[in-house]
């Protein structure tokens, strides 16, 4: 026997967003964050972190023990970026964090050096990586820091030492000027290098390269190196993109470019080469990008006495840097982009001194900043202390006298006067 479904005015409850980290468990209204909805877990991991929250909060006593017991989870620092603009005294700095499933936690920073200190703030907690790529240039375009690319950063560079003409979409890294080198990457000296100057890499030791990826499809890779011998080779690597073809000696992601043990003309000489897989007919290697965005470029020795002097990546696949050059070195290019690495104890200091110009004009801190800097970038107190004077010159950042740094103080928060101090030898007035 059926019986009737009973009508009833009661609805489920609908799931509401938590302001934080965009969970769909919002359920707890937080009076220190001016009465806004977070989850259960936002308001755990800022128990009694932030103003505010203490034991008039009915969620206050509860778990403060817990809070306290427990250690919070950490994700790996991923990438530390900072715009190129510098000509309006506002940068963004942006900090990212990737999380297990390989999606990112992403901080970014609106810094104002010349006037107010900390301007805006924005956090995500799970971005993808083309959302990340998204999310950069849309704040970029939203405070006109997009800064054109360089005149000599152009689409279809032109090496005019050489009379060579490079493809569009060509990308050409110096093996020395790496981000991070092992302990067995050694910087050697050679008259023909790039620069006088190349890398000599034990067996497994890598040296690591930061690059951005203007287009995705296949990048087709050439190396310009000195094999001395026959079974001389190099390992080249780019994280997140997938490998033609694959040599798995090398480890996740790797392409082997060796010497032709029957081809002794290539012994002893600088040459461009790149890896063949004659068994499915592939050559020049290459590697297949999905997204946008930067990279982890590496090589990793096989052999000591390769060298390793310059990197090349094009979308054209019948460019040959060997026919065109003759094995000489080409100028670096690297895709313009708004934004480039920095280390992170440079980001570090760049807040700590936007803090103290805020604190100093009393500018109100975005609560976003307050409640997530410590799970991005550590204890501000650890950072680098800001020396010299509170602001600086815009042109050769050198100090300013007291009664300049004053002046500014005191017309920081005024709106509708923009003004910045040079120092005495950039054509300022102070002594």
């Amino acid at each position: 026997m059926r019986y009737p479904k009973r009508l009833t005015s009661r609805r489920r409850p609908k799931r509401q967003r938590c302001r934080t980290c965009r969970s769909d468990n919002g359920k707890r209204i937080c009076p220190a964050l001016n009465g806004m909805l977070i989850c259960p877990e936002c308001c755990r991991a800022k128990r009694a972190k932030i103003p505010g929250c203490d034991e008039r909060c009915q969620y206050y006593s509860p778990l403060i023990v817990k809070r306290r017991t427990r250690k919070p989870l950490e994700f790996p620092m991923h990438r530390c970026l900072v715009s190129r603009s510098r000509d309006t005294g506002m940068l963004i700095v942006i900090g990212t964090r990737k999380r297990p499933d390989g999606n990112l936690k992403a901080m970014f920073i609106l810094l104002d050096l010349w006037k107010k200190g900390i301007r805006d703030c924005f956090f995500d907690a799970n971005l993808s990586e083309k959302q990340f790529e998204r999310v950069a240039q849309k704040i970029g375009k939203s405070h006109n820091l997009m800064a054109p690319p360089d005149p000599d950063e152009t689409d279809e560079p032109d090496s005019g030492e050489m009379d060579v003409r490079l493809p569009k979409h060509t990308l050409v890294i110096e093996a020395d000027a790496a981000i991070h080198r092992d302990k067995g990457v050694r910087i050697v000296q050679h008259g023909e290098a790039s620069g006088g100057q190349a890398i000599d890499s034990l067996e497994g030791a890598r040296a690591i390269h930061e690059i951005y990826i203007p287009k995705t499809g296949k990048w087709y890779v050439w190396l310009r190196v000195l094999f001395e011998y026959s079974k001389d080779s190099y390992w080249i690597g780019m994280d997140d993109a997938t490998p033609h073809p694959w040599n798995s000696e090398g480890g996740t992601g790797a392409i082997k470019i060796y010497a032709e043990p029957d081809d002794d003309s290539k012994w002893g000489r600088w040459l461009w080469d790149s890896g063949v897989d004659n068994a499915h007919g592939i050559s020049p290697c290459f590697f297949e990008v999905k997204r946008t965005g930067y990279y982890q470029l590496w090589s990793k020795g096989r052999e000591s006495g390769s060298r390793l002097d310059q990197i090349l990546l094009t979308r054209a696949r019948d460019f040959n840097p060997q026919t065109e050059t003759e094995g000489k070195p080409l100028p670096t290019m690297l895709a313009p982009h708004p934004y480039e690495p920095i280390a992170l104890h440079e980001c570090q200091k760049l807040i700590r001194h936007a803090v103290d110009i805020a604190t100093a004009v009393k500018t109100a801190l975005p609560w976003e900043f307050k409640y997530w800097l410590q799970d991005m970038w550590g204890d501000i107190r650890e950072f680098p202390k800001t020396e010299g004077s509170l602001y600086k010159c815009p042109k050769c950042g050198a100090e300013l006298p007291q009664q300049a740094v004053e002046l500014m103080i005191q017309h920081a928060q005024s709106d509708d006067i923009q003004f910045y101090i040079l120092c005495r030898k950039c054509g300022g007035e102070f002594d």
